[in-house]
């Protein structure tokens, strides 16, 4: 991103400024994501957007901060599917095919990624904390609707901890082999893993 994209016009200068704040997120998520977290700093991300590293102390003070704010963005990520996915006048089958399909759009962008690819030491430990108590949420929350369905009779009998576990542990995999030239459409990596996951949930004939 150059200056002439960094200096555009906002509404207003609070919207100017969480712009800026918003391309040094996104500029730093994609550093920490293909060079490191430690093998990234603030000059590097700086660089990147053509600006000085005077500049970016104006949005942010430190690396950590721009790790811990890419992390803040997938709670907030993870707050919205827990409220769409909590509706119980859905089919359970429908809640888990969005929660997956939500995750997986996520997880292929450059602030998504970070989750998975940034290691949580990185982070002071209440930050690690905040962010492990808004992922488990997320994990409870198919845990109980893997469970609903058991009840119900449209998942077969497993383990929903060991359920929960296969299914996010593909889906945070995704960064690892997706981020090339040709990256995978993320409606298309979806629509195959739920082909899978489905199958393997629903009991035979249900599908």
């Amino acid at each position: 991103m150059g200056n002439k994209k960094w200096g555009e016009p906002g509404s207003s200068r609070d919207e100017q400024r969480q712009a800026k704040r918003q391309a040094v997120l996104l500029a730093g998520a994609k550093l920490f994501n293909d060079k490191g977290y430690e093998q990234t700093s603030l000059e590097d991300i700086a660089q990147a957007l053509n600006i000085t590293k005077r500049t970016i102390y104006y949005y942010v003070q430190s690396k950590e901060e721009i790790l811990f704010a890419c992390q803040q963005s997938g709670q907030e990520f993870l707050r919205d599917t827990l409220a769409d996915c909590s509706d119980p006048s859905l089919p359970v089958i429908d809640r888990i095919r969005k929660l997956v399909t939500d995750y997986c759009a996520w997880v292929c962008t450059d602030i998504g990624a970070c989750s998975p690819l940034v290691r949580e030491v990185s982070l002071s430990p209440d930050r690690r904390a905040e962010l492990r108590a808004g992922r488990a949420q997320l994990d409870h929350l198919l845990r109980d609707m893997i469970r609903q369905g058991i009840e119900a009779g449209v998942v077969r009998e497993c383990d929903p901890r060991l359920m929960t576990s296969a299914i996010f542990g593909a889906l945070n995999w995704i960064p690892y082999w997706n981020r090339t030239e040709n990256p995978v459409p993320p409606g298309r990596i979806a629509e195959a893993y739920l082909n899978l996951i489905i199958s393997g949930m629903v009991p035979a004939g249900q599908v």
